[in-house]
């Protein structure tokens, strides 16, 4: 007599295969938070520095303006 063949095995759902997606999905999120948290702080510490390079430009051309106006000044009354 033939023997019958084995019943095949029933298909199951891949285990963990949704949580490893996830998982997947969950660092990018992480990855993507350190990044944004990272440009965030060095585009805040440049606008320090702009700031801070700008006030120092604002004295230096006031210092230079008020050296202009006593050189003419001191210049008008030596022609004198």
């Amino acid at each position: 007599l033939m023997q019958q063949p084995a019943l095949p095995e029933k298909h199951s759902k891949a285990a963990g295969a949704g949580s490893s997606i996830i998982g997947i999905l969950e660092v990018c999120e992480s990855d993507f938070a350190t990044n944004l948290a990272k440009e965030e702080q060095e585009e805040a510490d440049a606008q320090d520095e702009y700031e801070k390079i700008t006030q120092e430009n604002k004295i230096e051309k006031t210092n230079m303006e008020q050296d202009v106006k006593y050189k003419t000044k001191e210049s008008k009354s030596l022609d004198k």
